[in-house]
């Protein structure tokens, strides 16, 4: 397979298994790797053969598990397609191969509407690095790596393909609001980091150093 798949989860299991299943029955036959960062009490026992879960002592945090699901990925695949819990994507195997560009350019391709799916090539990843971490628990990481890149030269890239189906945008969140009040942190940690909030930073290097 040209991709696998990696998810996330901190409280909204009962949105992602029913995407789950239809991922691994009907939607796609590569691997789906699921982080579980809420002790959501499912393994991979009760799962689909192509379904493996991570289950997490703590919340290791959206960038910590992006990074640990692309190390993963990347041992046996070039492209890593990333999604929320609180979405179904609704697209086949083929519809997202068709995106990965040909040829060896380094590449990140996300849905319109955020980052709630994205497919990011191995040599993105190494090119551009790990996600920030210190954006904890969720939040700005995603901003962080959008200027990261830019500042390498690579221009943001969208597709429709990649926007869900169903759509439930910050369901995590409304289920756990005290995540609202990291995000006021993270965009101060944010500025701190790139001299300015997003699309008006002025620190090449982080915190100017």
């Amino acid at each position: 397979m040209k991709f696998q798949i990696g998810i996330p989860t901190l409280n909204r299991i009962d949105l992602l298994y029913p995407a789950l299943k239809m991922y691994a029955l009907k939607d796609f036959k590569s691997h789906i790797h699921i982080i579980d960062n809420g002790n959501e009490q499912f393994s991979d026992k009760e799962m689909i053969n192509n379904v493996s879960v991570l289950n997490m002592k703590k919340n290791i945090g959206v960038a910590a598990s992006w990074n640990m699901l692309c190390d993963r990925i990347f041992q046996v695949s070039d492209y890593a397609l990333i999604l929320n819990d609180d979405i179904y994507l609704g697209r086949n195997q083929l519809q997202i191969e068709a995106l990965i560009p040909k040829g060896e350019k380094p590449f990140l391709i996300k849905s319109t509407i955020d980052w709630c799916a994205f497919l990011i090539s191995k040599s993105m990843y190494q090119e551009i690095g790990r996600f920030n971490e210190e954006f904890y628990p969720a939040y700005y990481e995603d901003k962080s790596y959008e200027y990261r890149m830019k500042l390498k030269g690579y221009k943001e890239i969208t597709s429709p393909i990649l926007n869900p189906f169903m759509y439930k945008s910050s369901q995590t969140s409304e289920k756990s609001p005290e995540l609202l009040g990291e995000a006021k942190n993270n965009r101060r940690i944010y500025i701190e980091m790139w001299g300015g909030e997003p699309n008006k930073e002025k620190f090449t290097k982080p915190y100017n150093k």
